[in-house]
């Protein structure tokens, strides 16, 4: 009933948030890649926290995560952006490419899951401006030609895992490249979304859905009238200066896109743009997502342009904690809050992660300390996420 109750007040509460005075940001520059002697004390302490936990990390030849084995490649390549009060600093390990060519915070990695705290920030955006009900059934907001079969099912459900739904949909085509939208269409997601029948009663124990993400954003595209694509463009990235966020990369920009590497440490395909690519899909690089992390941190001007209290706002309910999950985590709209393993003394650090078959992500916030982490390693089963939040938890 608890836990009911929490889903409630977070549907029923009206967000109003006020957003105090941040210190100005400052921009990245070259020197601030590299520690420079003039650089002063902040980034000297901040690359000796990342360079004590990242090195011993990228020294390991394998280990077992997650049940699978990992290899390392001969070619991995690592890019750590921390925000420390406003400050930046970029630390790359390895290279990016076979080729050598090295980690900048241009670099374009894929991000996978880490895409899933845009889509329910516009979610997010769309429940603040009353253009869609977290509670209500999702049936109502469902593209035209479409009707589910789980009328009980609500856009809250789909934000928090609480759907029910499997990770990806499980009329998939065996191969990676026919899993591509070109193949299994937005239409045939859709079709099987529609016919989806939970297992249970809803809200559905935590399952982690990449379908159900998916779905999320085709809801949010018709109760706002703009596709997923539209709105991430004018709500966030060209808010915040995020130019090299993308989901399909422009040539240029393909040039500057790092190689992937399987677990077995050998190259990897490129990650297809899938019909429900607002789950997974988005490529972007270590200066745009640290841009994104500073937002979420509550800062009010990002790359020197405007936050507004609108955008914060949303972040910040996309961040709300809704129920607990295992260790004493917490679990929000796609976030996770990290309780620290109910350690009082460790602040909660706010945190996605992100994996496709050739890189390894993180996004991470600590709203006490003022602190953003992004992590982009290009290597699969690599889930530096922990590492993330050991940075963030070791900074001063």
């Amino acid at each position: 009933m608890h836990r009911i109750a929490t889903r409630l007040a977070l549907i029923a509460t009206v967000v109003v948030l006020a957003v105090t005075k941040v210190a100005a940001q400052q921009t990245p520059t070259a020197a601030s890649e590299d520690l420079q002697p003039e650089a002063g004390g902040e980034e000297a302490v901040v690359k000796r926290v990342v360079d004590g936990i990242m090195q011993p990390y990228l020294a390991q030849r394998e280990r077992t995560a997650g049940g699978h084995r990992w290899i390392l490649s001969p070619h991995l390549g690592t890019i750590v952006a921390v925000s420390l009060h406003g400050h930046r600093y970029f630390f790359p390990y390895g290279t990016s490419t076979d080729a050598g060519a090295p980690f900048t915070r241009e670099t374009l990695v894929e991000i996978g899951s880490c895409t899933k705290t845009f889509t329910t920030t516009l979610f997010a955006l769309a429940i603040n401006r009353k253009q869609i009900a977290p509670g209500a059934s999702a049936q109502k907001y469902m593209p035209n030609g479409y009707t589910l079969r789980a009328q009980q099912l609500t856009p809250l459900e789909l934000a928090d895992f609480t759907s029910g739904m499997p990770d990806d949909p499980t009329n998939l085509p065996r191969g990676l490249e026919q899993r591509g939208i070109e193949h299994y269409t937005v239409k045939d997601f859709l079709t099987w979304a529609a016919n989806y029948e939970p297992r249970t009663q809803l809200p559905a124990p935590y399952e982690y859905s990449n379908a159900g993400i998916g779905l999320l954003s085709y809801l949010v595209a018709t109760a706002t009238g703009k596709s997923w694509e539209e709105q991430l463009s004018s709500e966030i990235l060209q808010q915040l200066g995020m130019n090299d966020t993308t989901l399909r990369p422009t040539p240029e920009q393909q040039r500057r896109l790092a190689q992937g590497h399987n677990r077995a440490g050998q190259d990897a395909p490129r990650w297809p743009v899938y019909a429900w690519y607002a789950a997974g899909g988005l490529r972007s690089t270590a200066h745009d997502m640290i841009s994104f992390g500073e937002a979420n941190l509550g800062h009010n001007e990002v790359n020197a342009k405007p936050v507004s209290v609108e955008l914060i706002a949303a972040m910040q309910l996309a961040q709300k904690p809704i129920y607990a999950i295992r260790n004493g985590n917490k679990q929000a709209m796609a976030w996770v809050n990290n309780m620290g393993g109910g350690n009082p003394n460790l602040h909660p650090v706010i945190v996605k992660n992100g994996g496709t078959s050739g890189f390894g992500t993180v996004i991470a916030i600590n709203p006490t300390k003022d602190a953003a982490i992004f992590i982009g390693m290009n290597q699969v089963g690599a889930d530096p996420a922990a590492k993330a939040v050991e940075i963030l938890r070791h900074l001063p």
